[in-house]
């Protein structure tokens, strides 16, 4: 992992800790856990010789997030017209 990902990507070295052993420990505990939980998502994909980069794992996730954001946003959206339709086809009957 490249430095510029240790200090952009996973946000190292930006944290506002203070002195407990603690809370340094996870400061730098849960970046790590979630650039490691965005290998385990895309590890399958990946092919051994294949070096990925921190920031375009963490974009795909962007992306899949908010397009399964959206396709439930629709279906929600779609089913709040068809009742809206069935109410007023019900009123003008």
């Amino acid at each position: 992992m490249t430095f510029k990902e240790l200090k952009s990507g996973l946000h190292l070295g930006q944290m506002q800790v203070t002195k407990k052993e603690a809370r340094i420990q996870r400061s730098i505990a849960l970046p790590v856990m979630a650039y490691l939980l965005l290998l385990r998502l895309y590890a399958d994909e990946l092919q051994p010789e294949q070096r990925t980069s921190f920031f375009a794992l963490q974009k795909r996730f962007r992306t899949e997030a908010y397009q399964e954001q959206f396709e439930r946003s629709e279906v929600r959206f779609k089913k709040k017209l068809a009742c809206f339709k069935q109410t007023v086809s019900g009123q003008r009957a």
